[in-house]
């Protein structure tokens, strides 16, 4: 009987250390299933993490980029800005000057209009013509009208005619006057006027004298002397000298 107790009890002991060893074995497997399922995850977050610190690093680019092209936007922006400013004080500049050219040229018209009213006679016997060329106003006398021959004196009409053109001259403020002296081709030899330059200035300075005496401010007149050396016509003939000989007015824009 003793004995038959004690290979029950044999039995049972086996039983029981089998069991604990199963048991043990099964949570083992356990742990390490858990281990390899937290290793997975964490690898799997890792990738994550590195996924997400790339794509930042893109957002990061990205980010910077636009920045960089609000940048040169808002440059740019200035830049047109600036431009656009600039273009419209052209505009307004250019519209001026169209404003003041187009009261120029009326002026001018009404000027001629008046000049040859005011020199009716003398336009009509050809002593005087009167020109409009871009944009200035030119009144031609012929020397007979203003001086005796080889003389720089200006005769009783020659005083009449200018003081009259004077007056017209005075209704364009913004006008300079140049006073151009003009003789044929046949010399000139007086103690006087040693060759056609010095009569030929001499007239224009005349002129420009009895402007000033009639009240045309003398920074707006201007004196040259030419001689023979613009002529309009042939000096070949008497009618083409007569033309040579001639005082030109000539009134243009004042600069500045």
């Amino acid at each position: 009987m003793r004995a038959a107790g004690c290979v029950i009890a044999l039995c049972l002991g086996g039983c029981v250390l089998t069991s604990t060893y199963e048991a043990e074995v099964a949570r083992v497997r356990a742990l390490e299933k858990s281990v390899a399922s937290e290793r997975a995850e964490r690898t799997a977050l890792e990738r994550r993490l590195s996924d997400l610190s790339k794509e930042r690093e893109s957002l990061e680019l990205t980010s910077s980029s636009l920045e960089q092209q609000r940048t040169e936007l808002m440059e740019r922006n200035e830049d047109l800005r600036v431009a656009g400013q600039q273009l419209e004080q052209r505009l307004e500049e250019e519209r001026i000057a169209r404003e003041q050219a187009a009261a120029q040229v009326q002026s001018l018209s009404g000027t001629y209009q008046s000049l040859v009213d005011e020199l009716e006679n003398e336009v009509q016997s050809g002593r005087i013509e009167i020109q409009r060329l871009q944009g200035r106003l030119q009144v031609r006398a012929l020397d007979r009208i203003l001086f005796a021959s080889g003389s720089a004196e200006i005769t009783q009409e020659g005083e009449n005619v200018l003081t009259r053109v004077a007056k017209q001259i005075l209704k364009l403020p913004d006008q300079s006057v140049r006073v151009e002296g003009h003789t044929d081709n046949v010399p000139i030899s007086t103690a006087l006027f040693p060759s056609n330059w010095e009569l030929s200035a001499a007239r224009a300075a005349r002129v420009v004298r009895a402007f000033e005496a009639a009240g045309v401010p003398s920074d707006r007149l201007e004196a040259v002397g030419f001689g023979p050396n613009r002529p309009l016509e042939s000096n070949d003939s008497g009618k083409g000298r007569s033309r040579n000989r001639r005082i030109e007015i000539v009134l243009v824009p004042v600069e500045g």
